[in-house]
């Protein structure tokens, strides 16, 4: 599964926005509220059947979140995440990513980003160079340590 920094959020209920794309049937309502407190969007859960312009009523923020809330329903063997919390703040960023890996045991979570703060979030961490081709190319794989309590899961989130 891959989540963009901006992902596609469509018009209607707010449960079809986050059953997305499965319909909105496909997920009872206790699982759609239970997804989106898990996303820290608790105050919306009593809003599921609600239908609003949803890309103009949730900020950027809240739209990521609610990708998360899929992903969470979906429970993917990977998840790629492209700059996928990029409009949170430092420290529910690192809530969402330690909360990931608490409920998605078995996914494997790729981030792909430029914030700094993404590296002491993930197991190992890959940067990419230009190379003299003007092509670019990975560096070798560094182990990252833990931070913050927070549990690292980049490229290999499974046990080990």
């Amino acid at each position: 599964m891959l989540l963009p920094q901006r992902p596609y959020v469509p018009s209607g209920t707010l449960k079809t926005a986050v059953a997305y794309p499965s319909v909105a049937g496909a997920y009872s309502d206790k699982a759609v509220r239970e997804v989106l407190e898990l996303a820290r969007l608790a105050p919306l859960s009593c809003e599921i059947d609600s239908e609003h312009d949803w890309p103009q009523r949730l900020s950027g923020g809240e739209q990521q979140r609610l990708a998360i809330a899929r992903a969470i329903l979906d429970k993917p063997d990977w998840l790629f995440l492209d700059e996928a919390t990029s409009a949170l703040d430092e420290k529910l960023e690192a809530e969402i990513y330690c909360m990931l890996s608490e409920v998605l045991p078995n996914t494997t979570i790729v981030s792909i980003g430029h914030r700094s703060t993404l590296i002491a979030l993930h197991r190992r961490h890959i940067e990419m160079e230009q190379g003299q081709r003007g092509i670019f190319e990975p560096t070798p794989t560094m182990e990252v340590g833990s931070s913050a309590g927070v549990q690292p899961q980049i490229s290999d989130s499974r046990p080990p």
